[in-house]
């Protein structure tokens, strides 16, 4: 299979338009002059034999000697870029067509010093990764890739918003080498550039985000087919849809047709699993998003007693919560105190939360007592 930048330098030319020197500004300053004299006789400004209707005919037969000369130029494999814009312009543009055009030339012969070949600012956007070790251990860091990856979305969030253009071209191509759903504000924010250059790479960087979670999904589908009864390999692909859903780049409809697709692929799983802890945590969470409560308290119920992951915890107290079983919340914090209790370490925005349950639940507990 060919790979993808090959595909690249096949479909787009690496030199720059050539206007071919002394031939193309030759013909180029005889059309102008000849559109020139016939527009002059069109508009009776010039006295020329036959009028108008000699000047229209002396017009297309100009359109007709241009086309015959790019054609010319193509079969002997010469560039025909800027020749084709002057025979596409004069047609419709009368003598303004080959004036732009030689133009056109000139700034391009100006500004080619300094421009970059499209198929070479094409390939810069995502360069290679660099193997030496301080390049990698910049990306280490920048990235997040040691367990801090909410402190790496933050820091590209901040240098989308302030940033250069340069800092903010660097983080997009570490979002779309290192991506994560965490990354995806960044990456909005450089899809809001006020930079085109910024903003085309995000868009690159969106569609090879989705380009490969598509890939991955396709093969994950394929090993899912083929093993019907595997239940580690529909999780695998449950768990990526679950993922594509969650990143933030999809549409609404979109996400939700992901979401049911992972939601069908989870109760599957389970189904073939069910004492997968694993499984029936992912399950929960997604049925609590979806806003099926009364499934997700169901499926969540059973690790209760036995977890020690502190999120199932959280999302079976939310479940119960939104369900108005306040007496089974309290009990929850009271039997898992060691996670949810008044001595427990939570988060921040969980801690005042649990501990008006818990301040609830302390009169009845000094009763019994």
């Amino acid at each position: 299979m060919t790979a993808p930048d090959d595909r690249i330098a096949d479909a787009v030319p690496a030199d720059a338009p050539g206007p071919g020197t002394a031939e193309f500004a030759l013909v180029g300053l005889v059309a102008l002059t000849i559109e020139g004299v016939l527009t002059a006789a069109l508009l009776d400004l010039l006295p020329v034999p036959g009028g108008a209707l000699a000047a229209a005919l002396g017009h297309f037969a100009l359109a007709a000697l241009l086309w015959g000369w790019v054609w010319w130029r193509v079969r002997r494999d010469r560039d025909a870029r800027l020749p084709g814009l002057l025979a596409v312009t004069t047609p419709f543009l009368g003598p303004l067509g080959p004036a732009c055009t030689l133009a056109t030339a000139v700034l391009h012969a100006v500004f080619s010093r300094y421009a970059m070949g499209f198929q070479e600012w094409y390939l810069s956007l995502f360069p290679e990764s660099q193997v030496e070790p301080a390049q990698e251990l910049y990306e280490l860091i920048v990235s997040g890739r040691e367990q801090a990856s909410v402190a790496a979305a933050e820091s590209f969030t901040d240098v989308m918003t302030v940033g250069s253009p340069p800092q903010k071209q660097a983080v997009i191509a570490l979002v779309a080498r290192h991506f994560r759903p965490a990354f995806t504000p960044a990456l909005k924010l450089g899809l809001a550039d006020a930079d085109p250059s910024v903003r085309v790479q995000a868009a690159t960087a969106t569609a090879r985000v989705e380009h490969e979670f598509n890939e991955r999904w396709q093969q994950l589908d394929r090993a899912a087919q083929t093993n019907r009864d595997d239940a580690a390999t529909r999780f695998a692909l449950a768990r990526h849809l679950d993922d594509y859903a969650f990143c933030g780049l999809l549409d609404t409809n979109r996400e939700q047709e992901v979401r049911e697709r992972a939601l069908e692929g989870y109760r599957g799983c389970l189904a073939l699993a069910p004492d997968d802890d694993e499984i029936r945590h992912d399950l929960g969470r997604l049925l609590l998003r979806l806003g099926l409560v009364a499934e997700a308290a169901e499926t969540l119920a059973p690790l209760a007693g036995r977890t020690a992951d502190r999120r199932i915890l959280f999302w079976y107290a939310e479940s119960l919560f939104r369900l108005a079983r306040f007496d089974d919340l309290r009990e929850l914090c009271r039997l898992r105190a060691d996670h949810l209790g008044p001595g427990a370490a939570l988060p921040d925005t969980l801690r005042d939360v649990l501990d008006l349950w818990n301040a609830e639940d302390q009169p009845a507990l000094e009763e019994a007592a």
